[in-house]
């Protein structure tokens, strides 16, 4: 379990969160939405050990994000940024292989299928559509094994088959991980997720 104790945070001209608390349970898929700019892609960086709260908590399974290395937090929890910035020209597939190799990957061919890698897999990284580039970095996330998956608009550059595909490759995923969904526009799909927070009720 993800559990967010009374945090407070604060951009220099701006507070974010003020004594806010949560939780993200395991084998379920957690939807958090609100509108562009209101703390979203914060709040999941927080959670990730990307940013540190000001005051208050944040334990992943019983233990502080703040206490884990960066190797150790690669294990409870993996990231699908908004944005993915590829430098190497590896290919999809090789790009894919360094981490079903480096890691004990999940489910890669069902995540492969339902992203339609094979439709990418020769094309290299840095030449990618933003779609095709959201697609990557979502199989990127997804085949790693860790206990949960915070995805930040994994749906956002997507026709509405990918989107379909994806969402249910997320919910079918969530049976057996926490999965944390940050999107803008989920009008068409959040009573399909077990838990939805609206961001807006807690961001001042």
């Amino acid at each position: 379990m993800i559990e967010i104790k009374s945090i407070s945070f604060s951009r220099p001209t701006q507070r974010i969160f003020d004594n806010f608390s949560a939780t993200i349970s395991p084998n379920c898929a957690t939807l958090l939405t609100g509108a562009n700019g209101c703390g979203k892609s914060t709040l999941l960086n927080l959670i990730g050990g990307v940013l540190t709260p000001d005051s208050g908590s944040i334990t992943i399974n019983g233990i502080a994000v703040s206490t884990l290395t960066a190797r150790e937090q690669s294990k409870v929890r993996s990231i699908a940024p908004q944005r993915r910035i590829f430098d190497l020209a590896f290919t999809v597939n090789q790009l894919l292989s360094i981490i079903h190799v480096a890691r004990r990957a999940i489910h890669h061919s069902e995540v492969f299928d339902a992203l339609e890698i094979a439709e990418i897999a020769e094309l290299k990284v840095t030449e990618l559509s933003l779609g095709q580039q959201q697609r990557a970095s979502l199989a990127l996330a997804l085949i790693q094994e860790a206990s949960f998956y915070l995805l930040d608009e994994p749906f956002s550059a997507q026709d509405s088959l990918h989107q379909e595909r994806a969402l249910e490759l997320i919910l079918a995923l969530a049976k057996e991980r926490g999965i944390l969904v940050v999107a803008h526009n989920s009008d068409s799909f959040a009573a399909r997720f077990g838990r939805v927070f609206p961001i807006r009720t807690v961001v001042r």
